[in-house]
């Protein structure tokens, strides 16, 4: 598994992705470069965070995506949820926006989805 990181506090996410899962390759990035890897197979999904979760985590990839492949899966105080992850990657999901403040509990249990996902 390939992640495309952009938004902010991106060295924390890198930090929070190897901590659960250091098997899996990070590139920090911009969105604009993100979105090129993703169409071009480069990676395999994209994250990002911001203080809402789905502002600068993700507009541009919404943008440039389409809203299909995108969504915020922790808002600004709440938690994620992990139904509602799976959901999002049964739907065909590949950029995921998360709040700054909850990146440290919310990459363990995307990743995890994603991980059974690709089984």
């Amino acid at each position: 598994m390939k992640i495309a990181i952009g938004g902010m506090q991106k060295n924390e996410m890198d930090y929070a992705i190897k901590k659960a899962m250091p098997e899996v390759e990070t590139v920090l990035t911009n969105d604009m470069a993100a979105v090129k890897m993703l169409k071009n197979g480069e990676v395999d999904y994209y994250f990002g965070a911001c203080e809402s979760g789905g502002g600068s985590a993700i507009s541009i990839l919404i943008g440039l995506m389409g809203y299909s492949k995108c969504c915020t899966v922790c808002k600004n105080g709440g938690k994620p949820n992990k139904a509602e992850i799976e959901k999002f990657v049964k739907e065909g999901k590949l950029c995921f926006g998360m709040t700054v403040s909850n990146i440290e509990g919310t990459v363990p249990v995307l990743l995890e989805v994603l991980a059974e996902n690709q089984k």
